[in-house]
């Protein structure tokens, strides 16, 4: 199991991408949306500070979890691509399909707003999932 956490607020994909006139989207590298690649560098980073092992082979179980300073946090389903971007910038991963299943869950800590990303290997790890009444 491989535990990385990523300090500060967490930043979506969606608020970065530009729509050219044929429909098509794309990330700039320059001015206020290359905000968003500097962001994957960040994640990128910190993965490569914590974790020095050998890059997972197959699928890995992915827990996300996504600490805001406040309730203004949009759409969570938005977040997880640009910490997907950055774990397989990092190198750790080949591509970040192999990122199967990702569960998300969001929370407020206004004083540490983070991310925290827990990677477990496929191979070496069962998931079971479950829904209960309260």
């Amino acid at each position: 199991m491989i535990k990385i956490v990523v300090p500060g607020k967490p930043i979506s994909k969606s608020n970065f991408k530009l729509q050219n006139i044929h429909g098509q989207f794309w990330m700039p590298k320059q001015g206020k949306h290359s905000k968003y690649i500097a962001y994957e560098n960040t994640i990128a980073g910190h993965v490569n500070q914590q974790y020095d092992g050998p890059p997972l082979e197959g699928s890995v179980i992915t827990i996300i979890k996504l600490f805001f300073p406040n309730r203004k946090m949009g759409d969570i389903h938005n977040y997880p691509k640009s910490i997907c971007d950055g774990i397989e910038k990092s190198g750790v991963i080949q591509n970040d399909k192999q990122l199967k299943p990702v569960l998300l869950f969001d929370y407020i800590d206004k004083d540490h707003p983070r991310i925290e990303i827990e990677l477990y290997e496929s191979s070496k790890y069962n998931i079971q999932y479950s829904i209960e009444t309260k």
